[in-house]
C-alpha cells in the first residue's frame, strides 16, 4: 500500500513538473470561452440561447483547424462543445476545474496540446485563472460578469510570451460589456 501511495505521488509530482515547465510553441492557438447561458439549478443543461450560442460557437470556430476541445465534467460545458464535437468530429478532453489551472495544464501537457489550435470551455470564475496559468501578464479579472456569454478568448505565444486577444462571437449578451483588453 505504502509503494502505491509513493508511486502516486512521484506521477503527482512529475505531471506537475510537466505542467510548470510546459512550452507553447508559436503555432499554437488557445481559444478559452465561457459555457453558454445556462438555466438554473445543480449542473444545469443550456437555454435555448444557450444552444443558439453553442450553434455560434460552432460557427464561430469551424474554420480555426481546431484539433481538441477541453472541458470540465459539468453539463454546461459540455454542451457548449456539443455542436463542435458531434458536427466537426473534434476529440474532447476533460479537465478539473481548479483555482489554479494546474490540472489543465497538466492534461494539455499529456495530450502534446503546445502547438495545436484547441478551445477550453470553462466558467465565469476559471477562465480568468486559465488565462493567467497560460502566461498572460497582467489579466486584471479574477471572475467574468455572471451575464456575459459572448467573449472569446484567444492566447497566442511569440518568443515564450503569451499574448490576449479578446474577440466577441454571437449575440451581443444581456448586459455585454466593452472589450476589456488586448495585449
Amino acid at each position: 500500500m505504502k509503494s502505491l501511495l509513493l508511486l502516486c505521488m512521484l506521477f503527482f509530482i512529475a505531471n506537475t513538473l510537466l505542467a510548470q515547465g510546459l512550452k507553447f510553441s508559436e503555432t499554437a492557438n488557445i481559444f478559452l470561452v465561457r459555457h453558454a447561458e445556462k438555466a438554473a439549478g445543480k449542473d444545469p443543461v443550456l437555454t435555448t440561447a444557450g444552444n443558439n450560442r453553442a450553434g455560434d460557437l460552432m460557427r464561430f470556430m469551424q474554420s480555426r483547424n481546431l484539433k481538441r476541445i477541453y472541458t470540465t465534467h459539468f453539463r454546461r460545458t459540455a454542451m457548449t462543445a456539443d455542436s463542435l464535437r458531434i458536427q466537426l468530429g473534434i476529440d474532447t478532453a476533460y479537465y478539473l476545474q481548479d483555482s489554479t489551472g494546474d490540472d489543465l495544464l497538466r492534461r494539455l501537457a499529456i495530450n502534446r496540446d503546445v502547438s495545436n489550435t484547441i478551445l477550453i470551455i470553462g466558467h465565469s470564475n476559471t477562465i480568468p485563472v486559465l488565462i493567467k496559468a497560460l502566461g498572460v501578464e497582467n489579466f486584471p479579472f479574477d471572475d467574468i460578469e455572471d451575464n456575459e456569454f459572448d467573449n472569446i478568448y484567444l492566447v497566442k505565444f511569440k518568443n515564450n510570451k503569451a499574448y490576449l486577444q479578446q474577440q466577441k462571437y454571437g449575440a451581443p449578451s444581456a448586459t455585454s460589456a466593452p472589450m476589456k483588453m488586448t495585449q
